[in-house]
């Protein structure tokens, strides 16, 4: 099933609110989108998050993960190549699961504002098969530390420098009527 905003079902399916575990890849993490799903999720729900740092993950978002949920968030950084995906897996009562795939960052643009696109995924197969692919990048990914996130943390501002460089020259190419975050 085709989503357009993934903030939809997590909200109106209940995702969120009956969350047992939650399984997140993505390319790139904003701290509202962060705190958002942290305040849906029941705070029994344990969470595996794995993110490269090619794209602008904001330095908030490793600090609460690894000093305010460190029981709660195995968080973890892909660190062999450009880190790309977006999929989100959620194990629900009674055994059920739900995946979704897309282009959507966990960022609220990704989950509400941008023009995104991602897929509904409910078989348990399919899903299983997603959470394979997840565990095998999560099993060799470098767990998040105090030295990822202060070497992180200097290289932050010269990021967004060039993702704000970057969204000028698509807006001055495509003129007024692009918008950007």
């Amino acid at each position: 099933m085709i989503i357009k905003k993934l903030l939809v079902p997590f909200i109106n399916d209940k995702i969120l609110l009956n969350a047992e575990r939650c399984y997140i890849a993505s390319a790139a993490i904003s701290e509202p989108a962060f705190d958002f799903l942290l305040s849906k999720l029941p705070p029994k729900c344990k969470i595996d998050i794995i993110t490269g740092l090619d794209q602008p993950t904001d330095p908030n978002v490793l600090l609460k993960a690894l000093r305010q949920y460190p029981n709660r968030i195995n968080f973890k950084i892909h660190t062999k190549n450009l880190f790309h995906p977006n999929v989100y897996i959620f194990d629900l009562p009674f055994r059920k699961m739900v995946a979704f795939i897309g282009s959507g960052n966990f960022t609220m643009g990704g989950f509400k504002d941008q023009e995104e696109l991602s897929y509904k995924i409910e078989t348990e197969k399919s899903v299983e098969e997603i959470k394979t692919w997840f565990r095998s990048h999560f099993e060799y990914a470098e767990d998040l530390s105090e030295k990822i996130l202060t070497e992180y943390e200097e290289i932050y501002p010269f990021i967004i420098e060039r993702v704000t460089e970057n969204n000028r020259d698509k807006r001055d190419f495509l003129g007024s009527h692009y918008q950007f975050f």
